[in-house]
């Protein structure tokens, strides 16, 4: 990429920038959950038109858009963004907080939906001198579903076949108006466990004509952190959390069983496999030992996200050209989060995802993602995004 073309690119999200928080506000302010972002893929499908984009498809995964921007070329590389929300209440007092109670855009998935649609909006205007097509890939479900399994399902990696694919992510973590690289494992395995203790309901006045399932769970809950922290490899990355414990129906009686709901989140394999035979096999002689029974489900959930290096490159070189060398920062550990953007890494294209800095702590822009009172400077922030995800997609037709 020459130098004129990053300066036009940057240029013009700059001036985008009325349009990239018109765009933001909107999707924030009408949140969807997982799979059902018709609103939210209508709204995004009625904005490409107006920039001109002919090649839409919808209905892609469910609920998913794609569009095309034809290039001067065969080649063709991706670009993506989420679209779904979270189940949660929202905290903030901004003129364009939620407007539809118990449900928040508080993963940033609104502001990158956003920056995607600055992304069509330079190509569309630069296209006669792109050097290919690069397709636009607006998913839903990630929070849980995994969206981006089905839209590859329903051939999104095809016709034109992809030859490489990025996306971007908002990072509470790096400051704003940075960016963010991290090379080799980005998100974690993750995988849902739900454990049932069963015991034997009785008086709570004499526990020993019955077996009680809620003081057995209270061993084995500190069994499973005793055996991560003391008979697995420590330099290994990994956790379980439990998040959800149900049991009992009143005061006197002893609880016939109780269930333990949470997460796996592992990066290296060996310690996946470990804490897995643990709970299923040794934790059940224990709970045995104590007069109770076990039973365990695994639910598989998104693989680990591995960057690839070449992409990773280019997102470095293009921050460097935008932002400036000061603007681009080291990610020094992966996040035990998980990202359903591993699928299309799994699929064999070279995928990589960069961070889009948001932290203020001037204006009060701290809250971590996931928390009623997620906000950033989307005027800030949304150029960058915008702009990156354009220069990106530019190199890596360069590239691939």
């Amino acid at each position: 990429m020459r130098a004129r073309e990053a300066s036009r690119i940057m240029s013009e999200a700059k001036r985008l920038a009325p349009r990239l928080v018109a765009w933001r506000r909107h999707i924030h302010m009408y949140p969807e959950p997982s799979m059902e972002e018709r609103e939210t893929a209508a709204y995004v499908v009625e904005q490409l038109r107006s920039l001109g984009v002919e090649h839409i498809q919808t209905g892609i995964g469910k609920t998913g858009v794609v569009a095309l921007i034809r290039g001067q070329g065969r080649k063709t590389v991706g670009l993506r963004a989420d679209m779904d929300a979270l189940e949660l209440t929202e905290e903030t007092r901004a003129p364009y907080r939620s407007r539809k109670p118990g449900f928040m855009h508080a993963c940033g998935h609104d502001g990158h939906t956003a920056c995607l649609l600055g992304a069509a909006a330079i190509l569309q205007q630069m296209r006669e001198r792109l050097p290919g097509n690069v397709k636009l890939i607006f998913q839903p479900g990630e929070e849980g579903p995994g969206g981006a399994r089905y839209m590859i399902e329903d051939g999104v990696l095809e016709k034109p076949r992809l030859r490489a694919i990025a996306c971007l992510h908002v990072d509470s973590e790096v400051s704003s108006g940075k960016v963010g690289l991290r090379r080799g494992y980005d998100t974690a395995q993750t995988d849902d466990i739900h454990m049932v203790i069963q015991g034997r309901s009785g008086h709570a006045a004499a526990p020993h004509k019955g077996v009680d399932s809620i003081s057995v769970a209270a061993q084995a809950l500190i069994a499973i952190q005793q055996f991560i922290a003391r008979h697995t490899n420590p330099i290994d990355r990994k956790l379980l959390t439990i998040a959800q414990i149900r049991g009992g129906t009143r005061h006197n009686i002893l609880a016939d069983h109780v269930e333990l709901i949470g997460t796996i989140r592992t990066l290296e394999p060996a310690g996946r496999e470990m804490i897995l035979k643990f709970v299923k096999q040794d934790l059940r002689k224990l709970v045995g030992a104590m007069g109770a029974g076990l039973r365990v489900k695994i639910t598989e959930g998104y693989p680990p996200a591995t960057n690839d290096d070449r992409v990773v490159d280019i997102f470095g070189e293009m921050g460097e050209k935008l932002l400036g060398k000061r603007n681009v920062v080291e990610v020094p550990e992966p996040s035990l989060g998980g990202e359903d953007f591993a699928y299309f890494g799994r699929a064999g294209l070279p995928a990589a995802l960069l961070r889009l800095g948001i932290r203020d702590e001037k204006k009060g822009f701290t809250a971590p993602g996931h928390n009623s009172r997620f906000d950033f400077d989307d005027r800030r922030v949304l150029p960058i995004g915008a702009a990156m995800l354009t220069a990106t997609a530019w190199r890596m037709l360069e590239t691939f």
